[in-house]
């Protein structure tokens, strides 16, 4: 469908069709009987929870989920995922140990068992166990209060009513929690290993999202059967009954306001002849994230008394980012052990010394430090082919370079460069893994400037703005709220609660509960 095959009259617009989006609009469509048009930039719908495909269809991998949490019988994510899909989606869950850990001197496997973990931890290092328990206990009180707080408040909470629970002292990042707690290096490692999955290493993030995170993951990882695409195939249809659409390579430009309330969105076409579109509604809810939203998508003549603000916070706060490699294989990774898990590996178990020397296997020959390996193929049994996926972190300044070239046409020497990273992480994985690379057919690589291409995210940072403890703090960063100083406006996705796909869909259900202010939809989901 293009962008002259629908009305301009809607009762919602949403820029973006990332998780926050499909997940507010499958909420308002079906509780509220909204008609709702979706505005998505990429020419494949789904924002990070879509897949592509190389070679006439033969490999598929997804582009942003490669686990999610929360996903047993009972788990609020999943009571919201059979919401949003009317039960169509189907999780799978991942084997266990469902991650393998990787340091140069130590191993250690987490199952999806809290028990397991708990006693594992605890057999590793008894001279920490009462250490230990407390952790324990602690992510288990700062994950209820931090869910409670963004669901009830419709915004992250303050991170100060956060703090008391822990008893006294200045606990804010996760350094700081460990400082004070724990005394080996190697058990600090494995606490933080899955900071890959906000992006931040413990001396910046907030200790309340890390706690979030780990208590995400107590029950095992899951994976969507048929792949991350369903995600999209099985919520569409839900919002085309009321008349509702999505329209892909349709760039929004401008959030329309008058007199101090929306009224629609300024859309351009990115196929065909690039013509602009306003189309109409009362409400606008944006997945695009707040630096975006507030910097780019109101007009600058708009006053917005903290854009100011953001733009210092963001350029205080760069958020990391990362590239992945594609593989397509001959057979399957099974052959060498692997099962469906993911792999951390990482050069020291000290993580801020990780994250500080992100970038430095670009100008050296050795072996890339620290690298996380997933297998969609492994994880979904519909899978036709073999695929594993490769990340890594670095700075979006080492591509900025080739940043105003079009995508697929930035030059021979971007082009060699990537050529160059590939060549680096596959001569990391066969002395790993010997053998591993022989069954490599297919290899590509995405970049930062890749991922800002097709998500207009800042310096191409998956995870939206950074969660440091400021973030937290409602009175020096008032732009994480779902609702926006405009009338009308609101914003959804992982800006709006955390990072990763169960991040943006807590967004999702926040943003729902804003725009109808219906509470017993909140409660419907957790009975």
């Amino acid at each position: 469908m293009n962008i002259d095959q629908v009305g301009n009259e809607f009762d919602i617009i949403f820029i973006g069709s990332g998780m926050g989006s499909l997940t507010t609009a499958s909420l308002l469509a079906q509780s509220a009987g909204k008609k709702v048009l979706v505005l998505e930039k990429h020419f494949q719908p789904g924002g990070f929870t879509h897949e592509f495909q190389r070679k006439q269809g033969k490999y598929h991998w997804d582009v942003g989920i490669h686990y999610v949490g929360d996903m047993h019988e009972g788990g609020l994510c999943k009571k919201i995922s059979d919401k949003i899909t009317r039960g169509q989606l189907v999780w799978k869950r991942m084997p266990d140990p469902f991650e393998r850990l990787v340091f140069p001197s130590r191993k250690f496997d987490i199952y999806g068992d809290p028990e397991k973990f708990r006693s594992d931890l605890i057999n590793e290092f008894p001279e920490e166990e009462e250490a230990i328990e407390r952790y324990l206990k602690d992510i288990r009180k700062i994950s209820v209060l931090f869910g409670k707080a963004i669901m009830m408040r419709l915004s992250p909470p303050p991170l100060d009513s956060l703090i008391g629970i822990l008893g006294e002292g200045n606990v804010v990042t996760l350094k700081d929690y460990f400082d004070k707690n724990f005394k080996s290096e190697d058990l600090k490692g494995i606490l933080a290993a899955q900071w890959g999955d906000y992006g931040l290493p413990p001396s910046k993030v907030a200790f309340a999202m890390h706690a979030t995170l780990v208590q995400h993951y107590i029950n095992g990882g899951y994976y969507p059967v048929g792949g991350a695409g369903k995600i999209f195939d099985t919520i569409e249809p839900i919002l085309q009954e009321n008349g509702g659409a999505v329209l892909s390579s349709v760039e929004a430009k401008e959030i329309l306001i008058k007199d101090g309330k929306v009224v629609g969105v300024k859309a351009k076409a990115l196929r065909g002849e690039g013509h602009e579109r306003d189309f109409f509604a009362s409400v606008v809810i944006s997945c695009a994230g707040a630096y975006p939203t507030y910097t780019k998508l109101i007009p600058d003549s708009y006053p917005i008394s903290f854009r100011k603000d953001l733009k210092d916070f963001y350029n205080r706060e760069k958020m990391t980012t990362s590239i992945c490699l594609y593989l397509g294989l001959s057979e399957s990774p099974a052959k060498f052990g692997f099962s469906g898990e993911n792999y951390w590996i990482f050069s020291s178990p000290d993580h801020d010394k990780n994250f500080s020397e992100r970038n430095d296997w670009l100008s050296e020959s050795d072996e890339i430090p620290n690298l996380y390996l997933s297998f969609p193929s492994l994880k979904n049994p519909e899978a036709k082919s073999h695929t594993m996926d490769v990340i890594t972190f670095t700075d979006y300044s080492n591509f900025a370079e080739w940043k105003d070239e079009p995508w697929k046409k930035r030059g021979e020497e971007y082009k060699d460069f990537k050529e160059r990273i590939i060549n680096r992480i596959l001569t990391t994985l066969e002395a790993r893994f010997p053998g591993l690379t022989k069954l490599v057919e297919f290899a590509e690589l995405s970049t930062p400037i890749t991922n800002e291409h097709f998500t207009s995210h800042p310096d191409g940072a998956i995870y939206g703005l950074a969660c440091v403890p400021e973030r937290y703090k409602k009175e020096k960063s008032p732009w994480f709220d779902v609702r926006t100083p405009i009338e009308g406006l609101y914003l959804t996705g992982a800006d709006a609660a955390s990072p990763g796909i169960a991040g943006a869909m807590m967004g999702g259900l926040a943003a729902a509960l804003a725009v109808t202010g219906n509470a017993n939809l909140l409660r419907e989901l957790r009975n």
